[in-house]
């Protein structure tokens, strides 16, 4: 498959998806549905241009086939972003605050990020702050689980 093709099918993929998300979203309350419904349209704008850009482009980039590379490196992304969804999906059974420390320190790990001085103070300020920031100052009512 050529590049071209490629980033013309992603372009029409993002398309399509951000189109469903706003149908989605347009059932939600009016006040609750105004932020995704923007960024779908952003999405949808953004994917507009790169098909527009992969009609018009004689970028030298966009020449040769698209290589498939299935090593963790290449596919860290994607990981990442499973465990994301199960991070969203643990807050409501676990509670928030033990999944986000969990979650923290998963995907540090998982990136490769090695400084553990640097992780220990970014985490100790981080949480406090989250807490202080959550619970004190918008009284949010975060989800709760078994661990708290």
């Amino acid at each position: 498959m050529s590049k071209l093709l490629a980033e013309r099918l992603t372009a029409t993929g993002m398309i399509v998806i951000a189109g469903f998300f706003v149908i989605q979203a347009k059932q939600l309350p009016s006040a609750s549905a105004a932020f995704p419904v923007f960024t779908e349209y952003a999405i949808i704008l953004l994917a507009l241009i790169m098909l527009l850009r992969s009609f018009l482009t004689h970028d030298k980039k966009f020449s040769g086939n698209v290589r498939f590379d299935f090593s963790y490196v290449a596919m860290k992304p994607i990981y990442v972003m499973v465990v994301a969804v199960i991070y969203a999906l643990a807050t409501f059974r676990i509670g928030f605050y033990v999944s986000s420390i969990i979650f923290y320190f998963l995907v540090i790990y998982m990136t490769g990020l090695r400084n553990h001085k640097a992780i220990g103070v970014t985490a100790l300020v981080l949480f406090p702050l989250l807490y202080l920031f959550f619970n004190v100052g918008l009284d949010a009512d975060l989800p709760e689980g078994f661990l708290i």
